[in-house]
């Protein structure tokens, strides 16, 4: 929970100005019909297509997934399939994101069905070994959307998906009791150095790779995925 909640916190941190004009923006157009041709109220719209299949699949499977692949082989083949997404998508994107400009002059933008297609994989993420960033960021990519605008749109609807888990994670604790307020300085030193560290290490892990998209692809990130798959498959057969 206290890892939900500063991850939360480091996305606002970077993502504030956008969050704020997308929340803005979308509850302005609600009440004036102009504003809803507004980028932001259109990208608020896309955010919440994005962000339902991924609260249904979570609310409704991840205490089935968490059980049914506890175990490291599970999670070494969903990482080599996080490569492949990774690397095809990659190859498609950048063929269909050349042949739209060529076409139409300008880079492709989200709609609403790379937002449904987006939410779809990011709901497929919460199989272990899947990176929801790296799923989402290629869902966006194959359609030809510029890689660092892809990247923004997977950081936002990350937003509410945290949120949500971070308020159920609450309500559950409290209504079995597990959360309770400790008098215990060794505990509270122990939830604020656990928040600190996991605060920044988010705000690292989102300004890097914010940066780094607009250079370069993620197929780095697949090769690592694909030498922790081999790693998986080592210990285990190892361990038998």
């Amino acid at each position: 929970m206290t890892l939900h909640f500063a991850t939360l916190v480091a996305l606002l941190t970077v993502l504030y100005k956008d969050a704020c004009a997308v929340i803005k923006n979308f509850f302005i157009g609600i009440f004036i019909r102009k504003y809803r041709t507004d980028p932001n109220f259109k990208l608020a719209m896309y955010v919440i297509i994005a962000s339902i299949p991924a609260g249904a699949a979570g609310y409704l499977f991840n205490s089935y997934i968490e059980s049914a692949f506890s175990k490291p082989i599970p999670a070494a083949i969903f990482l080599i399939i996080t490569a492949a997404i990774l690397i095809l998508f990659e190859f498609a994107g950048k063929k269909n994101e050349e042949k739209f400009i060529a076409q139409s002059g300008n880079p492709k933008k989200i709609n609403w069905l790379i937002a449904l297609f987006v939410g779809i994989g990011q709901a497929v993420a919460i199989l272990p070994g899947i990176s929801r960033s790296g799923t989402t960021i290629s869902s966006a990519r194959i359609f030809g959307v510029k890689r660092e605008e892809a990247v923004r749109f997977s950081f936002l609807i990350s937003i509410p998906v945290i949120l949500g888990s971070f308020i159920f994670e609450l309500a559950k604790g409290f209504k079995d009791s597990k959360i309770i307020i400790s008098h215990d300085i060794t505990s509270v030193i122990s939830v604020i150095a656990g928040f600190v560290f996991a605060y920044f290490s988010g705000l690292f892990a989102i300004k890097f790779l914010l940066k780094f998209s607009v250079k370069r692809n993620l197929n780095i990130f697949a090769i690592y995925c694909v030498l922790i798959s081999i790693i998986f498959f080592i210990v285990y057969f190892i361990r038998i």
